[in-house]
């Protein structure tokens, strides 16, 4: 196949269905213990309690059974009562910061939501926060809050220098992962940008196309794709396969997801989420080879992503393969010992 495939008009019919992740389902998970960042908030360090006359000595003796606890549910269920309790503490900020990470530990949108926001009102510019607010955001479709949380985060950690006493390489690695986290959460909130941009696109060409005469019935619809995906046409083309301009909303959201998802790769090559992603990006422009790449690296990383990937990835393959999934393992195997691309390599 071409570097850049021309797209017959089955491929195009068949590439922009098979997306799962930008549907919106009823239950998503929080943040992090759903692949995608950092899997906990270790920006900031818990400092022990502070022991002063002013503090009640059974105000001390909570907080630190807090801070000795390990698991998340009770945790949680310490700090709500310690909050409740004594709603002036001089801790309120910390376990602020101590129940997002525990209620992004246990699948809680919105707790985790109510706390990291709580937390972002004392420590506006806390990057760990700030990051782990902004993936979840993207996850639920909350574009503009995602985008908001993510520059904020990236504007704070480029800032960052290495503390005393701390191995600068181990900074430096938690530092990128958290910068790739929120690139990764800006290209996904892109992504529902772009999604957001075609539907008003489609409804406004539905509105203005003539009426169905009665009689004529409704046309069957496309083969649709495991995963709930609905047939649309290639998504750099209008309903009559002409290309969009390139100042069209959709077509500016996607390449500024594209840009996002490559930015975040290239800090961190290894990152499932932002390959898979990318993936998604592809498809949509209808650019197989690079779609067939990215879901088959994907699946050789072998992380939170590689089901999905590969569902995507044989539906790819069918269609520019004959219908048939010969040769497929190879291909994913050469990926788990080849280096992945520069940017540059994969335009």
């Amino acid at each position: 196949m071409k570097s850049r495939l021309i797209v017959t008009a089955i491929l195009a019919g068949l590439l922009a269905p098979v997306i799962y992740s930008q549907e919106k389902n009823s239950e998503k998970p929080a943040s992090e213990t759903k692949p995608g960042a950092p899997a906990t908030m270790k920006l900031y360090e818990v400092p022990p309690a502070r022991e002063s006359s002013s503090q009640p000595p059974e105000e001390v003796a909570d907080y630190f059974k807090i801070t000795q606890t390990q698991e998340a549910k009770e945790r949680v269920e310490l700090i709500e009562a310690f909050l409740k309790q004594y709603p002036e503490s001089r801790h309120a900020s910390t376990l602020h910061q101590m129940a997002t990470a525990s209620y992004q530990q246990l699948n809680n949108y919105e707790k985790m939501v109510e706390y990291g926001e709580k937390t972002l009102q004392a420590l506006p510019a806390n990057p760990a926060t700030l990051s782990v607010l902004a993936l979840a955001y993207a996850y639920h479709g909350e574009a503009d809050k995602a985008l908001d949380r993510a520059s904020r985060s990236i504007s704070v950690l480029e800032k960052l220098t290495v503390p005393a006493n701390v191995d600068p390489a181990r900074f430096m690695a938690e530092r990128n992962q958290y910068l790739a986290s929120n690139y990764a959460s800006m290209g996904s909130a892109s992504l529902t940008k772009f999604e957001e941009a075609r539907k008003a696109r489609r409804d406004k060409e539905a509105a203005a196309a003539p009426p169905v005469p009665a009689g004529a019935g409704n046309p069957q619809p496309a083969t649709q794709v495991k995963g709930g995906a609905k047939p649309a046409e290639p998504a750099t083309s209008d309903a009559g396969s002409k290309l969009l301009p390139p100042d069209s909303p959709e077509v500016i959201a996607l390449a500024k997801a594209y840009g996002y998802f490559m930015r975040s790769l290239e800090l961190n090559p290894d990152y499932d989420f932002a390959r898979f992603q990318l993936g998604i990006v592809y498809a949509y422009q209808n650019k197989a080879d690079q779609a067939l790449e990215s879901f088959a690296r994907t699946v050789a990383l072998n992380g939170g992503f590689a089901e999905m990937a590969r569902q995507n990835l044989e539906a790819i393959y069918k269609v520019t393969h004959k219908d048939s999934l010969d040769g497929l393992e190879e291909f994913i195997a050469k990926f788990k010992t080849q280096p992945a691309p520069t940017q540059e390599g994969q335009k």
